[in-house]
C-alpha cells in the first residue's frame, strides 16, 4: 500500500522524513514539495515524479491532503504527526528568523523585525498574513468537495471526519514511541530515529516568555488545541530544553540570524540588489549584537 506522509511544520519532519527512509529505503521513497498551486495542478505534479519514479512507495512533504488521486485506484494511506500549538508557534517562529532568514529579511525592513529587540516582538515579526494561526488544523482538516461547476473546491471538515482519514496520526511529543506503533503497523521491525538536523537548540523559550504572551499564542490556536486534544501523547520522549535568559535568548537569535546572513549573501552575489538588502542587514544586525552584548 502506498504511504503519504503530510508533513505539518516544526513537528519534526525532517527526522520522520529520514526514519521513512530507513523504512522503505532511498529506491522507494520520495521527500516532495509541491511548486504547483491547486490541487489538481499539485495531483498532476505528483503523477508525472512517479511516471518517472515507478518504485516509490512512500512520499513525505508539505503537500495537502488529496494528492493521492494522482495514484488512480491504487491503494494509499495518510500518515501525520501533530505537535503542541505553542511549542510548535515558537519553533516556526524561530526557524523563521534563523534558518530562513534570507527570506524573512527581504520581505521586512529592519525597523519592523528588530524594532525594541524585545523576544516576543522578534518573534511576532516573522508573522505573514496571520500564517500562525491555526496551521495544524487548516493542514489536517482541509477537505475537497466537487461544487456544480465541477470544479474543485475547498471545505472544511470536522475534527472527528479529518482524523478519521488518516491511517496513523502520532504526536511530535512521543516521537520515538509512535514511530515504533508505526513501524510494527508497517510490518518492521522497530527503527531508531535519526538523529534531528534540525534544532535551533536555543534552549526553553517557552518558558521566558510570560502569561500574557503565552495566552496570545494559545488564542490564534484555539483550533488547533481542539485537534491536538483527539490525539493523545502516548509516551513523553523530548528531552526538556535548559531554561535560558530572556535576554540570553534574543542575542542567540541574532546571532543565529547573522550567521545565516552570511551565508546568504554569499549565494546572493550575482544578484546585487538582494546581496545588497542582505548586506545592509547583516551590518544593522552586527551594530545591534555588539550593542544588544555591550549593555
Amino acid at each position: 500500500m502506498f504511504t503519504f506522509y503530510l508533513h505539518i511544520p516544526k513537528t519534526a519532519g525532517e527526522t520522520l522524513h529520514r526514519w521513512l527512509n530507513l523504512v522503505y529505503g532511498p529506491e522507494q521513497t520520495l521527500v516532495w514539495n509541491p511548486q504547483s498551486f491547486g490541487l489538481p495542478q499539485i495531483q498532476r505534479e505528483l503523477a508525472t515524479l512517479l511516471e518517472e519514479r515507478p518504485g516509490v512507495q512512500a512520499v513525505a512533504g508539505h503537500f495537502p491532503y488529496g494528492v493521492h488521486k494522482a495514484l488512480g485506484d491504487r491503494p494509499h494511506r495518510y500518515v501525520t504527526f501533530l505537535r503542541d500549538p505553542v511549542d510548535r508557534w515558537i519553533s516556526e517562529r524561530v526557524h523563521h528568523l534563523t534558518k530562513n532568514a534570507d527570506d524573512h529579511l527581504l520581505r521586512k525592513s529592519f525597523a519592523e523585525l528588530y524594532g525594541d529587540i524585545d523576544l516576543f516582538t522578534l518573534l511576532k515579526s516573522t508573522i505573514t498574513d496571520d500564517d500562525d494561526i491555526n496551521c495544524q488544523s487548516r493542514l489536517v482538516r482541509r477537505g475537497h468537495s466537487i461544487g456544480s461547476n465541477g470544479l474543485t473546491r475547498g471545505c472544511d471538515l470536522s475534527d472527528d471526519e479529518a482524523l478519521a482519514r488518516f491511517w496513523f496520526v502520532g504526536r511530535q511529543e512521543s516521537l520515538s514511541a509512535d514511530c515504533n506503533r508505526l513501524a510494527e503497523l508497517l510490518g518492521c521491525e522497530p527503527i531508531p530515529l535519526p538523529e534531528s538536523q534540525n534544532v535551533a537548540g536555543l534552549g526553553d523559550i517557552r518558558s521566558a516568555l510570560a502569561p500574557e504572551e503565552i495566552q496570545w499564542i494559545e488564542g490564534r490556536n484555539t483550533s488547533d488545541f481542539g485537534l491536538c486534544s483527539k490525539v493523545p501523547i502516548s509516551a513523553y520522549c523530548v528531552t526538556p530544553a535548559p531554561a535560558v535568559d530572556r535576554g540570553a535568548l534574543v542575542a542567540a537569535i541574532l546571532q543565529a540570524a547573522l550567521a545565516r546572513t552570511s551565508e546568504c549573501f554569499l549565494a546572493l552575489k550575482a544578484d546585487r540588489e538582494k546581496a545588497q538588502v542582505i548586506m545592509d542587514h547583516h551590518a544593522a544586525l552586527t551594530h545591534l549584537l555588539r550593542l544588544y552584548i555591550e549593555t
